[in-house]
């Protein structure tokens, strides 16, 4: 996990505070190196040891947080490259928490909704008899455990879009690299909505309207959020308890 990961030149642009995290201490020590001995212009990129979730608050400590920092660090750009199954929930939190004007991630495993879509399947089937017809249009996919691990991740991805456009933010899903090179292909970029980064621009009357109309788009978007977590069985995603939205 880094907020920059590429900085071709530094010599040339306005300084970049960049910081990474990682789990594995002896990464952060090499590369901490590196930066060091290239010199001045790298002297702002900083790589620390520890799990991202270290890193961010509960929702009910966010504001206590907020107080103690004034209004808390602000964040340009998150980038999260194969952070394993919930660590990337953790990462987009990270970010919306800082209100990050861009957010990026390219996930890896999906082992939180892969657990709970196996357990709700399994369930299904041992209280169903061959007479009976299906109750889930489904049923001749979810049967085959390998499907279920690739619809575990498209439903885990979704779920994570939808959340981030409750959060305020235009993203996109698509395939970054080929499947060739690793099957963890998926990338989620989100860019916070130009209403939100602008929103003390408008008068107060245009705030309320504006406030109104966003409240019912993300009623529609969390009764989408809901359906979509029900169908599959899901009732824990750790980007929703993050955000404080239940799924239920």
């Amino acid at each position: 996990l880094c907020n920059n990961t590429l900085l071709k030149s530094q010599s040339n642009i306005q300084k970049v505070q960049s910081c990474g995290i990682d789990i594995r201490p002896k990464l952060v020590r090499e590369i901490n190196g590196i930066a060091k001995d290239l010199g001045e212009p790298f002297d702002s990129l900083k790589f620390v040891s520890g799990a991202i979730e270290d890193f961010v608050s509960s929702p009910n400590q966010k504001e206590q947080n907020n107080n103690k920092q004034s209004g808390g660090s602000t964040l340009d750009i998150l980038i999260a490259l194969h952070a394993c199954d919930t660590a990337t929930d953790d990462a987009i939190w990270f970010g919306l928490e800082r209100k990050a004007k861009m957010i990026v991630v390219a996930p890896c495993c999906h082992k939180e909704v892969r657990k709970q879509l196996d357990s709700y399947y399994l369930s299904k089937s041992q209280t169903k008899t061959q007479t009976q017809h299906h109750d889930h249009p489904l049923d001749d996919v979810l049967r085959h455990g390998i499907y279920r691990e690739r619809i575990s991740e498209s439903i885990t991805d979704s779920i994570r879009a939808l959340l981030l456009e409750i959060a305020g933010y235009n993203i996109q899903v698509f395939e970054f690299i080929g499947g060739e090179h690793t099957s963890k292909n998926v990338m989620i970029t989100a860019l916070l909505n130009s209403e939100n980064v602008n929103d003390n621009e408008n008068n107060n009357k245009d705030e309320e309207v504006m406030v109104s109309q966003s409240q019912q788009h993300d009623d529609t978007k969390i009764d989408r959020l809901k359906y979509l977590a029900s169908s599959h069985g899901i009732k824990e995603h750790k980007l929703a308890n993050w955000m404080g939205i239940s799924l239920e």
